[in-house]
């Protein structure tokens, strides 16, 4: 088996967050605290997770600047706009450990 069909390679979660700053000024994820909030997903799965299951990346633009920060999960494709770290901390808890519960 080639690394490519690897399944071991693969996180179970993989949470990306928008961190683009768009050069003219314009409303981006980073200018409005990404940073801030890929520290507190980094902190959430790495206390929550198991090792190795899930990630936390920084990502350039997904294209939804007017609504950033925005997080992405994947697999599950799930799409949020965050505004604090509690926030996202809650979505983690509700979607990656608790799947059953909805937002």
């Amino acid at each position: 088996m080639n690394d490519a069909e690897n399944p071991t390679l693969a996180y179970e979660h993989h949470v990306l967050i928008c961190t683009n700053l768009r050069p003219d000024g314009r409303r981006s994820c980073s200018g409005s605290g990404a940073h801030e909030l890929l520290s507190a997903a980094k902190r959430k799965l790495a206390k929550m997770g198991e090792p190795g299951t899930s990630r936390a990346n920084a990502s350039g633009c997904l294209g939804r600047c007017d609504h950033g920060p925005v997080m992405v999960i994947y697999p599950a494709n799930l799409w949020f706009s965050c505004k604090t770290p509690q926030q996202v901390e809650r979505i983690l808890d509700q979607h990656l450990f608790r799947p059953d519960q909805q937002l």
